[in-house]
């Protein structure tokens, strides 16, 4: 008998499973089902995961900045803000009633530095002539109509109308100033004008006479008004006698005493 080839036989035997719808065996003729297939091993990457870069933050605005960076309170400031309010009542109280310091004190001011400082000194402290300050002008000339009335014609005539050789307050400790005891003094009655004598008079005694502040306010309202009153009588102080200006200065006392009361009505 002839031998079949085998790769015939095995054609035949794939082709009967075709048509009977049957796996074909295999190439060995083994009908042993094909070894389960092994999945292949997943070879890991070998380049390492490269971490993403964080965002960079956002800018902070300057003034942000510049408060973060901000020291808080100091301690010190604590005792600070606690004496303030004693500081703002002092302040105040310094606010209060304060000196008249209008034109006519700068002008008695101006005066005051041209004729007189020369002789009782820029501070009132005296010199040649006697002194002011400490409220020595006050001693010899006192806070009264009398006392304003005595100065102005004292300024206005000087040693020479000194009425009865003396000057000043008889109530003043010593008594009254002997008129030429310390040198002498000349008037300025020709001198100055009204305005300008009474300005002298007024910054002599609201600077050196240590007065409150209410009497530095009534003289320079006083001696203003006497400006008003000399003035419109024509007169002057130059050549004048004590009993003028003392009916002068009364004048203007009594205008102020009525004008203050028809103000209060």
């Amino acid at each position: 008998m002839t031998e079949v080839p085998e790769h015939l036989l095995q054609r035949a035997a794939e082709a009967r499973a075709r048509l009977a719808g049957e796996p074909a065996p295999s190439a060995s003729g083994s009908d042993a089902p094909a070894a389960a297939s092994v999945p292949a091993a997943v070879t890991a990457d070998p380049t390492p995961a490269v971490p993403e870069e964080p965002k960079a933050p956002e800018p902070v605005a300057p003034y942000v900045e510049a408060g973060l960076r901000r020291k808080t309170v100091p301690v010190w400031i604590v005792p600070v803000l606690a004496f303030l309010p004693f500081w703002a009542i002092y302040y105040v109280g310094y606010l209060e009633n304060p000196p008249v310091t209008g034109g006519f004190a700068f002008e008695g001011g101006e005066a005051n530095g041209a004729q007189c400082a020369g002789c009782h000194g820029g501070a009132g402290g005296g010199g040649t002539g006697r002194q002011l300050s400490g409220g020595e002008v006050i001693a010899t000339f006192p806070a009264n109509d009398e006392g304003v009335a005595q100065m102005v014609y004292w300024v206005a005539s000087g040693t020479a109308g000194a009425v009865d050789g003396v000057y000043g307050d008889p109530a003043r400790p010593g008594g009254q100033r002997e008129a030429g005891s310390f040198g002498v003094m000349g008037g300025f009655g020709g001198g100055l004008s009204a305005e300008e004598l009474a300005a002298v008079v007024y910054h002599e005694r609201s600077s050196f006479g240590e007065l409150d502040a209410d009497t530095v306010e009534h003289e320079l309202h006083l001696l203003e008004e006497l400006v008003h009153v000399v003035d419109e009588a024509g007169e002057s102080f130059d050549g004048a006698s004590l009993d003028d200006v003392r009916l002068w200065v009364d004048a203007a006392s009594t205008k102020l005493a009525v004008d203050g009361e028809m103000a209060a009505e």
